[in-house]
């Protein structure tokens, strides 16, 4: 939509872009790096490379913390925020944005409500695991455990 090429967005366009245009590509495309990065690391809570960097066991509390922070906080600006103001009437295209158009950018952007939640999710699921190998580890057997 920034570049244009969905038709039905060029007044969407003018209007994000503003009277600088270079900082709003420079805007979009760091927050693209920003939402790349953080979900690689949403991922890693779930694969086995999020739990080793450079051959070592990465620590437990940081991982939690920061995982958790991160998905409150995601929680709370898309799948609270956002959707309070979209059914106050505040829609994020200003209302620039309508027909076909405007069914592809919200199915496109449906899928981030659930980003912060699954992330807690996927948080509390890392803890588990790495809790079962913190007992395995101290001998402890799975009687002891459940």
């Amino acid at each position: 939509m920034i570049l244009g090429l969905l038709p039905g967005t060029e007044q969407l366009r003018q209007f994000e872009l503003g009277g600088d245009p270079a900082a709003g590509y420079v805007y979009v495309f760091a927050l693209s790096v920003v939402q790349l990065t953080t979900g690689f690391l949403t991922i890693g809570l779930v694969r086995p490379w999020g739990e080793r960097l450079v051959g070592r066991r990465v620590p437990l509390a940081p991982v939690l913390l920061v995982a958790t922070l991160g998905g409150l906080a995601v929680t709370w600006l898309f799948t609270i925020a956002m959707t309070t103001q979209v059914l106050a009437g505040h829609r994020p295209d200003a209302g620039l944005v309508s027909g076909i158009p405007l069914a592809i950018m919200v199915a496109c952007y449906v899928p981030i409500l659930a980003w912060g939640p699954l992330e807690l999710v996927a948080t509390a699921g890392y803890w588990m695991r790495r809790a079962a190998y913190r007992g395995a580890d101290q001998g402890i057997g799975s009687a002891d455990r459940a």
